[in-house]
């Protein structure tokens, strides 16, 4: 339920939040760029740990700063399967994040699998873009 709740606060204010990041640090790259993930997979991909290293370079430099990962999945499996999987992709960045150096204290996790789609469709291309994690930066972090 806090998690539930810590979404809805992000989606409605996140900008707000943002703003007070500081300095030149470009952030809607660390929200903007998603991970994505083959079907029925978890294992991060090259372009992926990539993508997470620019997140872990952005949270080492904001240290009072927390990220919430959201997995998702495509429509494809069962409501059970699909919130699994999404919770599996969003631990699988949590174990990369920390394995690089950041406090696990500093990391909310959340599935939303099939849930909230990205692209719209029954097909390949839309289930794609759909297999996906999403970051936000949230609120002060207390637990460096």
């Amino acid at each position: 339920m806090k998690k539930a709740l810590m979404f809805l606060l992000v989606m409605g204010i996140g900008a707000l939040v943002l703003q007070g990041c500081g300095g030149n640090f470009p952030v809607n790259p660390v929200i903007n760029e998603l991970v994505h993930f083959d079907t029925d997979k978890y294992n991060l991909k090259p372009e992926a740990q990539r993508a997470l290293d620019y997140k872990v370079a952005f949270l080492k430099h904001f240290p009072g700063r927390k990220i919430f990962v959201v997995g998702h999945c495509d429509e494809r499996a069962s409501d059970k399967y699909n919130l699994d999987l999404g919770r599996h992709r969003a631990e699988e960045i949590q174990r990369y994040l920390v394995n690089n150096g950041i406090n696990p204290k500093r990391i909310e996790l959340m599935t939303e699998g099939e849930r909230r789609p990205l692209v719209p469709g029954h097909n390949k291309a839309a289930w794609a873009q759909n297999r996906r994690a999403e970051f936000f930066i949230i609120g002060l972090n207390t637990a460096q």
